[in-house]
């Protein structure tokens, strides 16, 4: 069996792996706030 390819035998890792769903959350929006300035700022100069 490869554990690369094969779903069935990977484990499962624990759950968000010591980084919290708030933190995800935080940094995803981040992230989508920071790309909204910048389509805005590029469709301004365009």
């Amino acid at each position: 069996m490869n554990f690369m390819t094969d779903p069935t035998q990977q484990t499962p890792l624990p759950a968000l792996a010591g980084f919290g769903y708030e933190e995800m959350l935080t940094e995803l929006e981040a992230i989508v706030a920071e790309a909204v300035v910048r389509l805005a700022e590029e469709e301004a100069t365009a």
